[in-house]
């Protein structure tokens, strides 16, 4: 088994790469649903499995080309996106995702970020190419 180096990631949607993507990550997550009634066994509640989502966020160095696109990402119908986790021949997350949230960073000492924060639509697919 090899290790996986974040060096070569991308993020793609169906108009291209997301340029000078500097960061990603994606969380996939399953509700609990309680079950107990009204006499659990040694007062120990019980659970089962309940519906389950993925989100997460991605961080871009702004530039020309990143900056009017902006507002166009956020809201709106779900788009397919691609996170990379290596160069193009590696493993991959890949489904439909709503931006959410988009925050602008601007530092003294570094160059102007922009993380897009998301939420999946249906599930996700996880692929090794």
């Amino acid at each position: 088994m090899a290790v996986i180096s974040g060096i070569g990631g991308s993020v793609t949607f169906s108009g291209g790469y997301d340029v000078n993507v500097r960061s990603w990550n994606v969380s996939l997550s399953a509700e609990s649903v309680e079950t107990t009634d009204m006499a659990p066994t040694a007062s120990y509640r019980t659970r089962m499995g309940g519906l389950k989502s993925w989100s997460g966020s991605y961080s871009t160095f702004l530039d020309d080309t990143v900056l009017p696109d902006i507002d166009d990402k956020l809201g709106g119908a779900a788009a397919t996106a691609k996170f990379q986790l290596t160069d193009g021949s590696g493993p991959n997350i890949e489904g439909s995702i709503i931006i959410t949230d988009i925050a602008v960073t601007a530092t003294t000492d570094s160059a102007v970020e922009v993380e897009f924060t998301f939420e999946g639509s249906a599930a996700p697919a996880l692929a090794s190419s």
